[in-house]
């Protein structure tokens, strides 16, 4: 730097603060924001409210006034749960048996979607998974017989199942039984 000019040695720094500034914005937006919305998601007053730990939960269908997630679709009827593996694997299980869409989907802690099953996939059977952790935690249980095993790359994570529905209140005799037989808890 000594054979910088005042000039440019102003210059060498603002662009050094921008840079550092642009590294630490993207590491914000790529790594943290993830795993903060996730967090709130699985743990905030709406999680708290529906007592979705490590056990299904049943929100209300959505309407033209739901705002809870941006955009609702009015189309799906949603169930959620929001698994912890600390203790030991999860049991998902699930039997629709709808003719029309529907899928279980599975988020890591920073929202990564690692495993889906639908309508297609089953063609008509139940779900039965055996949800584990990457590295064994302290109470690892044998696999009950008929369960898929899924490895979760996190230790918490997201469970979000969708059902279609064209006409909700014509069709709500059948779509809730279906969605309800979600199950999700501690193995």
């Amino acid at each position: 730097m000594k054979n910088f000019t005042e000039h440019q040695r102003l210059w060498f720094y603002r662009v050094l603060s921008l840079l550092v500034t642009a590294l630490l914005a993207h590491l914000l937006a790529v790594w943290a924001a993830p795993r903060a919305i996730m967090y709130v998601l699985m743990h905030g007053p709406m999680a708290q409210k529906m007592n979705m730990h490590n056990q299904a939960a049943f929100p209300e269908a959505v309407t033209a006034k739901s705002r809870t997630v941006v955009m609702p679709s009015p189309d799906m009827l949603y169930s959620v749960c929001a698994f912890d593996l600390h203790d030991g694997p999860v049991r998902v299980q699930a039997a629709p048996a709808l003719s029309n869409y529907w899928s279980i989907a599975l988020y890591a802690a920073n929202s990564d979607n690692f495993f889906v099953r639908n309508d297609r996939q089953t063609q008509g059977r139940a779900v039965d998974l055996w949800l584990v952790a990457a590295s064994p935690t302290k109470a690892q249980k044998p696999v009950p017989a008929g369960s898929e095993v899924v490895v979760s790359p996190t230790l918490t994570g997201f469970l979000l199942m969708r059902v279609l529905t064209t006409d909700y209140q014509a069709e709500k005799a059948v779509l809730e039984p279906a969605r309800r037989t979600l199950q999700c808890g501690q193995g």
